[in-house]
């Protein structure tokens, strides 16, 4: 077998040239190192989020820490990625919201970073609170600092007579600006507090004395907020806000005295006697003046002194083609409708209904029909017109001689008789037969079908076919009331009342 040689490119060999490295491959740069930071939290306090971030940049970038936190006396190591950046920034969030910073590290340099002086000493104080009301906010800060920091509590409250361990971390300050802010917005300060000399510092006055009350609920409606406040601090004006704004914080918070229910009251005050103000579910309120807490235990409230409007009366007329089942009426301050103000039952076409109430001038009124349909008129004054005609529109008549009543429709059709209803409820079947037929043939059908004439509604009815002019009539009414005429005239163009309506002297009007 022939061997096919192949010179080796070498120098020796006419026309081959070795390869050598090319000007680019010769300026290559060497890859970015790995960048890493080491964090060490000697702040005394543990850090909730870690942002790091090229020195000068505007955005935050991500929380390292995700969800984790980074105990005080603990370290991390952080990797930045491959990058030629040395410079970098840092933020801190400790755990009580204050910030720790440092910029423009040089991880080049120096890839570790110490939050915090570990020789430092450890500050912390006891807040107390000797109030009556729960401290809502909590600011430390070091003395002469532009603004008072982090909110210390976070989600946190110090209740009455309760007490909140402030931790600082590891600082040499020993001077600090404490603040406080209640839950009825009020602030107190304590400036320049040493907190290398004493560190308890005490908010209110533990020498005011406590005083102690049960508050009963007696009414039929909850008790939504209870303010107190010293007797005659606040105003009883007509300008006072119906909610309790001028009578400082709720002492209910969120809890709601059901009726029958009580509630211990405890506040501090140098004097026995205190103003009292419950406000109901109903925005109803009920105040107790000069309520003396050294002499008794218990304070009812029942909404006897809950402040009454007049009685308001005012009348009503159905002109609608149907009947209103309920009319509704509450003040226009009222955040529901209350009960139904037909008692009697459903407001018939063409009859009047008079309602008494308490309230202001100042009414809404609702009216509801039998097929689930309603009107509402809003802010009508019923001092001003006391007659509130019910129609298509809402006419309000001024006089009663206005709309009020039944529309006259002139006399009934020839050939015809007008029916009315006289009775004390609907009638609801109408029989007629020919005047000869036999009891067993007097089945027929009811006239009125479906329809319903109310109290004091009419109706035109001529003689149905195959009856003649004087017919057998049998009216029945929703109460079970039976009107039997045997030789009615169907023609004779008059109206007639069902049941008979007696005329003066006791003789019976046709």
């Amino acid at each position: 077998m022939a061997l096919l040689a192949v010179p080796w490119a070498g120098a020796g060999t006419p026309g081959l040239q070795a390869a050598t490295p090319g000007p680019a491959q010769q300026s290559r740069p060497a890859p970015p190192a790995e960048r890493e930071l080491l964090v060490a939290n000697e702040l005394g306090l543990g850090l909730r989020e870690l942002y790091v971030t090229p020195a000068g940049s505007v955005e935050p970038g991500r929380d390292r820490l995700d969800e984790e936190t980074l105990p005080t006396g603990a370290t991390l190591r952080l990797s930045l990625g491959r990058s030629r950046l040395c410079l970098y920034d840092l933020r801190a969030v400790l755990a009580d919201g204050s910030v720790e910073e440092r910029q423009g590290l040089d991880t080049c340099r120096n890839p570790r970073v110490t939050l915090g002086d570990p020789t430092a000493p450890m500050r912390m104080a006891v807040v107390v609170n000797d109030t009556d009301i729960a401290i809502r906010e909590l600011y430390a800060a070091p003395a002469g600092a532009p603004g008072r920091g982090a909110d210390r509590l976070g989600s946190e409250t110090v209740e009455a007579e309760a007490s909140f361990e402030l931790r600082l971390g590891r600082t040499r300050s020993c001077l600090f600006d404490i603040t406080v802010v209640f839950e009825d917005d009020t602030t107190e300060e304590r400036r320049r507090v040493d907190l290398c000399r004493r560190t308890r510092i005490a908010f209110g006055d533990p020498a005011i004395p406590w005083r102690e009350a049960e508050i009963a609920n007696g009414a039929n409606r909850g008790i939504r907020n209870l303010y107190a406040a010293s007797a005659g601090s606040v105003e009883r004006a007509a300008t006072a806000q119906p909610n309790g704004e001028d009578w400082g914080n709720d002492r209910l918070g969120n809890v709601t005295l059901e009726p029958g229910d009580s509630f211990r009251l405890r506040l501090r005050s140098r004097d026995c006697r205190v103003d009292l103000r419950a406000i109901y579910d109903d925005e109803s309120a009920e105040e107790k003046r000069a309520a003396d807490l050294c002499a008794t235990s218990r304070i009812l409230f029942d909404g006897s002194g809950v402040p009454r409007p007049p009685e308001r009366s005012f009348a009503l007329v159905n002109r609608h083609a149907a009947t209103v089942q309920q009319v509704f009426a509450s003040g226009i301050s009222n955040s529901d409708w209350g009960e139904d103000r037909l008692p009697d039952g459903p407001l018939e076409r063409g009859t009047r209904a008079d309602i008494t109430l308490r309230s202001d001038c100042e009414l809404d009124l609702r009216i509801l029909f039998a097929n689930g349909g309603a009107e509402e008129r809003r802010g009508v004054n019923v001092c001003d017109n006391s007659l509130i005609v019910l129609r298509p529109g809402w006419t309000l008549a001024e006089r009663l001689d206005q709309g009020a009543g039944v529309a006259d429709r002139g006399p009934p059709r020839e050939g015809s008789v007008r029916l009315r209803n006289a009775g004390a409820t609907p009638l609801v079947e109408l029989y007629v037969d020919p005047a000869d037929a036999q009891p067993q043939a007097q089945k027929g059908p009811d006239r009125l079908g479906n329809t319903v004439l109310g109290r004091g509604e009419t109706l035109d009815f001529q003689p149905p076919l195959g009856v003649g002019c004087i017919a057998r009539l049998r009216a029945v009414f929703r109460d079970g009331q039976e009107v039997v005429r045997p030789e009615f005239d169907l023609c004779s163009g008059t109206e007639v009342s069902l049941p008979e309506v007696a005329a003066p002297g006791g003789a019976a009007r046709p």
